[in-house]
């Protein structure tokens, strides 16, 4: 039995640790890589990389193997010279545990050391001795596992095997259960702490953490701090693709904080020495109404962000106050071109952020054999006047194949109850994860589109999420025509006779689809991958926080009640 399985779950901590490996990484090192669950997460988000895992134990290892690039069985300490693995090369090194393990840490780190690239970031998990639980267990006489402490590291003395091999510590997160019997240990322990003479503040802290969370990096220079807060007013059709998935990614980034909070936001979070983005998700802002809230911002020097991904003439109050939701803003983010020259008219400081896929699965894992009759997807809101047209031709074709093809579909209800079969599922609107999990059940997606200028401003993301998840698309040319390669990655319908005459092909042609899946997984795999991308966003900010100066100037110029 190791540390790890002690007192909690294994497989909580590795989520832990996964929020912090960064994304783009080339080459991991995992020492103590388990069955490999870091691995097989990770490569999720990554599928490019080179993971690389020792393994004492040969169970796990054989386990692991599948999920791992390369893994070595055997001793860390001995073994860890064979490794086959070029100096200056690792992007991130993880001890999961074992280095609690090692009789000479000191002498593993430096080697690995060597093994780092420049700005590497290095992350170990220790266990706190000091937890009040454990302090519990000794007091009841619960010794069976005492021979495990004499190998356990304080947090002292870590910091100091990581100074001596070079390595720079620059975050230390706790993780611990506290709650009302934390509060009553420290009552109880009170008499003692005093009779000690230990300072009260230290104990609870010193005794609060079940395990620490370190962050070092090989570099000796001091990552720049950026706390990015974002505010999220539309938080079911957006917030997960345009905030929780790049604040998850950035957050890997040394010296990146990330926090999002819905329609509500406390402006006190910020860290000495931190510069802080404030990002407001499409909100609209009332003019003149809301001129404080973003005086309060400048007041505390954020850098004021919007971020749109939907075509702001949707909603007549965009233009109703002024357009103050841009106009009062630093500068703007996006996911499109077209929207963005649209956004140009109020504010210059405009960066398109594209959608992109955060994570991807083997499709041989997502997909489960079934008949050969498939299912067609469809989900979509405010979208009756881009199907109102193909829905004859959808029920003529489904009528045509004896209702043995089955519709599944999210959110428009209409569409549903237009459709001329009893051989069709209903989705409400739902959260992200199972969407994508209804969207993966399916064969076909259809992705109709008129030509207008709303809906030339819409992201591609749809094929995106219908390639990432192994479903062929019929789409229309408008939005679609620059991610799909007609005939090879999805299909376009330039009129309703091309409409219906690829729609049967995709249903009746099994191998043609498969082709077309596998070629428009294996682009989206190659090019639109979050983790290639992510760390724009954290550039662009530090890039827009060193030009505050001009940025106020210009702000002052578009809205001069801000400072008035």
């Amino acid at each position: 039995m190791t540390p790890a399985t002690l007192y909690f779950s294994e497989t909580s901590v590795y989520q832990e640790l996964l929020k912090f490996i960064p994304a783009d990484a080339k080459v991991i090192l995992e020492l103590g890589c388990g069955n490999g669950t870091i691995a097989s997460q990770y490569k999720q988000i990554n599928p490019h990389c080179r993971y690389i895992g020792i393994e004492s134990n040969p169970k796990f290892a054989k386990n692991a193997a599948a999920k791992l690039d390369e893994i070595l069985v055997g001793n860390i300490q001995q073994n860890i010279h064979t490794l086959k693995i070029s100096p200056k090369t690792v992007d991130c090194l993880i001890y999961s545990w074992n280095l609690m393990d090692i009789s000479n840490p000191t002498e593993i780190l430096k080697y690995c050391q060597s093994l780092l690239t420049n700005d590497a970031q290095v992350l170990v998990i220790i266990a706190n001795l000091q937890y009040w639980h454990r302090i519990i267990n000794l007091l009841k006489g619960n010794w069976e596992n005492s021979e495990i402490i004499r190998h356990w590291l304080s947090l002292e003395s870590l910091k100091s095997d990581f100074a001596t091999a070079g390595l720079q510590i620059y975050e230390v997160q706790t993780r611990g259960e506290k709650g009302e019997e934390f509060e009553k240990f420290l009552q109880l322990s009170e008499p003692l702490v005093d009779a000690l003479g230990l300072d009260r503040k230290k104990f609870a802290t010193q005794t609060a953490a079940e395990y620490f969370i370190v962050r070092a990096t090989k570099s000796l220079i001091p990552p720049r701090r950026l706390l990015i807060q974002t505010l999220i007013m539309e938080p079911k059709a957006c917030g997960t693709v345009r905030v929780l998935e790049p604040d998850r990614f950035s957050a890997t980034i040394a010296g990146v904080r990330t926090i999002s909070t819905v329609k509500t936001a406390d402006l006190n979070l910020g860290w000495p020495q931190e510069e802080k983005v404030f990002i407001w998700q499409r909100t609209i802002l009332s003019y003149p109404s809301d001129f404080h809230k973003l005086k309060s911002l400048l007041e505390k020097n954020y850098l004021i962000v919007a971020e749109i991904d939907d075509n702001p003439l949707r909603r007549p109050e965009y233009a109703e106050n002024n357009y103050l939701s841009y106009r009062g803003c630093h500068c703007v983010q996006t996911s499109t071109e077209s929207l963005a020259k649209f956004l140009r008219q109020y504010n210059p400081n405009v960066i398109v952020f594209p959608n992109q896929l955060a994570k991807i699965l083997p499709l041989s894992e997502q997909k489960l054999p079934h008949d050969s009759y498939p299912s067609i997807f469809f989900g979509a809101i405010n979208r009756e006047l881009d199907w109102k047209e193909i829905m004859p031709i959808i029920n003529q074709i489904l009528s045509d194949h004896h209702d043995k093809i089955r519709v599944k579909v999210i959110h428009d209800e209409l569409f549903f109850k237009s459709l001329n079969t009893a051989n069709k599922e209903f989705y409400p609107f739902c959260a992200y994860d199972q969407y994508l999990e209804i969207l993966a059940s399916c064969d076909i997606a259809l992705l109709p589109l008129n030509d207008n200028q709303i809906n030339q401003m819409k992201s591609d993301l749809k094929f995106l999420e219908c390639a990432g998840y192994g479903v062929a698309v019929l789409a229309s040319p408008t939005v679609y025509k620059n991610p799909i390669i007609d005939g090879e990655t999805g299909l376009m319908y330039y009129s309703l006779s091309d409409f219906a005459k690829k729609f049967i092909k995709l249903i009746i042609n099994k191998n043609f689809r498969e082709r077309i899946v596998n070629q428009a997984y294996n682009w989206v795999k190659n090019n639109r991958l979050l983790c290639q991308y992510y760390r724009q966003r954290r550039d662009w900010y530090l890039h827009m926080s060193d030009e505050l100066p001009r940025l106020n100037e210009e702000l002052k110029n578009r809205v001069p009640e801000l400072f008035s």
